[in-house]
């Protein structure tokens, strides 16, 4: 007996840590019939009881005036609240049903703008009164200086919402450029993670700040760590204008670049879409400038099918941004989008937004994945060969001459690149490239080896690999991918000075 009694404890346990949908308020705009519809769908997939709901009416989406936000966001929101019985982590408890997270549904305000003369403040570059909507609401019920930042509580913690001092709530937002990324945002959060989210993670770093540098580095590192097929980019610039992107990237981190260019910009091939469920993050300074639009960073993304992302709507300063290698270690804990996000977040009453269900999980406790899960297969043996290196390249050969022999070998050979054996990499690169059927991942891996011979000093195999390339693929929507590899690698030379002679 006292066995069955304590296996339900820990079951019982299980089941209530982490944040639970009677914890999150959902708020949506009542003039909009697009948030209403969100809204309802939202609560059937979650579970969320109707008195959690809060509609806001005489809102719209973008700008918001801080007097309007104020009265129409704010003391609506303190009101509903009183009203149906909800309480919020910054304000009184009074017996009431207390609230943890907010996720704010489409066609909702963004940012409160800027208003200099308000309180005579905004002595400097970066906004005083300005913020964005979601962080400003994490501090709802408090009162607070408004011009700037405040610390977070929960910044870095591991720690359950109701215990950190003050309280702040976690926010998200669930929008997106189109309907149809805004239901699938919320539908393959739900889906996904049931049997948790896998395949490629894709870290471009080198940005212009060391600090930034770190938290991609960071992502790569726990990536490693967890045996999670990696793609990582260590050059100066950001990935190549039409990337050919693995089309099963489940997590992608980078910068910076704006507009959105390489594989996410309007002009590259149509044909890439990110692994259901993934996690996408591009940092800039205005990333979320618009939601509305693939024209800024988060907008983009989302449209390429990520089911979470976050960015800024206006200048935050690189130290006060979601850090990515936090947040990133706060899911593979077991923790929700919210509460990782929550933790990564070193202040409030600022600039960042996050997009995705507050609620999901990718990397929850006690999944089963899929049965012929590749990426998860690739995990296991990895797991299983710790180590010892050459039974890994054992196992992977022979999977070369099965179904995804050229996933395979593409795996295995960042594998070698990451611990820095480039002609064994070289070697694997080459031969993924002969066993995809489809252009784009041939053209991926045919670029990854002849970077890759070029570092070995073999340059003129990785000139002729990419002539070669170029001439096969010379109609791709891939081609200026393969050009730009061409002319970083090997320039042309400059042309003649107006009035030189012809050398001869």
């Amino acid at each position: 007996m006292n066995l069955l009694r304590t296996w339900l404890l820990i079951c019982l346990a299980g089941v209530a840590w982490g944040l639970h949908p009677r914890e999150v308020a959902v708020v949506y705009n009542a003039d909009s019939a697009l948030s209403c519809k969100a809204m309802q769908h939202y609560c059937r997939l979650r579970g969320i009881a109707p008195h959690q709901c809060i509609p806001l009416r005489g809102v719209a989406a973008g700008e918001i005036s801080r007097g309007d936000f104020d009265i129409k966001v704010r003391m609506a929101l303190l009101l509903a609240g009183r009203e149906q019985g909800l309480y919020w982590p910054s304000g009184p408890v009074n017996g009431r049903h207390a609230m943890r997270a907010m996720v704010l549904m489409p066609d909702l305000p963004l940012r409160i703008r800027e208003e200099v003369g308000l309180q005579g403040k905004h002595q400097g570059p970066m906004p005083g009164d300005a913020a964005s909507v979601d962080s400003e609401l994490m501090l709802l019920g408090a009162e607070y200086p408004r011009d700037g930042f405040g610390r977070n509580p929960f910044f870095k913690a591991n720690q359950t919402l109701e215990s950190g001092r003050p309280r702040v709530m976690a926010v998200c937002r669930i929008d997106a450029p189109s309907e149809a990324a805004i239901f699938r945002m919320m539908n393959d959060a739900q889906k996904t993670e049931r049997t948790g989210l896998h395949g490629w993670v894709a870290v471009d770093e080198g940005g212009p700040y060391p600090e930034g540098d770190k938290w991609l580095a960071g992502v790569a590192s726990l990536a490693k760590k967890q045996y999670q097929p990696l793609f990582h980019d260590t050059s100066r610039s950001t990935l190549a204008t039409a990337f050919p992107m693995m089309r099963d990237t489940a997590v992608y981190v980078g910068w910076y670049a704006n507009p959105p260019n390489g594989p996410f910009s309007k002009t590259a091939p149509a044909d890439f879409s990110f692994a259901p469920g993934a996690l996408a993050f591009h940092l800039h300074s205005f990333s979320a400038t618009g939601i509305k639009t693939p024209d800024s960073w988060v907008g983009a993304l989302l449209q390429r099918g990520a089911a979470v992302t976050a960015g800024n709507v206006a200048e935050p300063m690189l130290g006060t941004c979601l850090q990515y290698d936090v947040f990133y270690e706060r899911l593979l804990a077991g923790y929700t989008v919210a509460e990782a996000a929550l933790m990564a977040t070193p202040v409030v009453s600022w600039q960042g937004i996050v997009l995705g269900d507050p609620l999901y999980r990718p990397f929850a406790k006690r999944i089963r994945p899929l049965r012929g899960d590749v990426y998860a297969e690739w995990q296991a043996l990895c797991r299983r060969y710790a180590g010892d290196d050459t039974r890994l390249c054992t196992a992977v050969e022979a999977k070369l001459a099965g179904v995804h022999a050229g996933l395979w070998a593409e795996m295995y050979a960042w594998h070698c690149a990451e611990n820095n054996e480039l002609d064994r990499a070289a070697h694997y690169f080459a031969a993924a490239r002969q066993r995809y059927s489809l252009a784009v991942d041939r053209i991926r891996t045919c670029l990854l080896e002849a970077t890759c011979l070029y570092a070995l000093g073999r340059k003129t195999q990785s000139e002729s690999l990419l002539r070669d390339c170029a001439a096969r693929y010379a109609a791709s929507a891939y081609a200026p991918a393969i050009k730009q590899s061409l002319n970083a690698l090997f320039p042309p030379p400059p042309p003649p000075k107006k009035g030189a002679s012809p050398s001869t």
